[in-house]
């Protein structure tokens, strides 16, 4: 089975571009709240991420740079991690 095109318009591409475009508002808009959250923290503050597909993780927050959040102590690895503001899907104080 096909899909109709008919004088230079297309339906499927129009559908396709709208989902891929509330796809990547989604993700904005979850990295946006995630930043907000994380940019009222303070140094030393303990968190638990939620990141990727692994399961949640506590360390000590420190700040930002360049897109990263910056952890100490991030499930005992004792010096700094980097972690993309991107690939955060949960934050939580604990």
């Amino acid at each position: 089975m096909g899909f109709e095109c008919f004088d230079d318009f297309c339906h499927r591409s129009r559908r396709s571009r709208r989902s891929r475009r509330s796809i990547r508002t989604f993700r904005s808009r979850r990295t946006n709240n995630v930043v907000r959250f994380l940019r009222r923290l303070s140094p030393g503050t303990r968190v638990v991420l939620q990141f990727d597909d692994q399961p949640p993780a506590s360390g000590v927050f420190q700040g930002f740079q360049n897109g990263t959040v910056i952890l100490t102590n991030f499930n005992g690895f004792p010096g700094l991690v980097h972690i993309s503001v991107k690939s955060i899907n949960a934050v939580s104080v604990g």
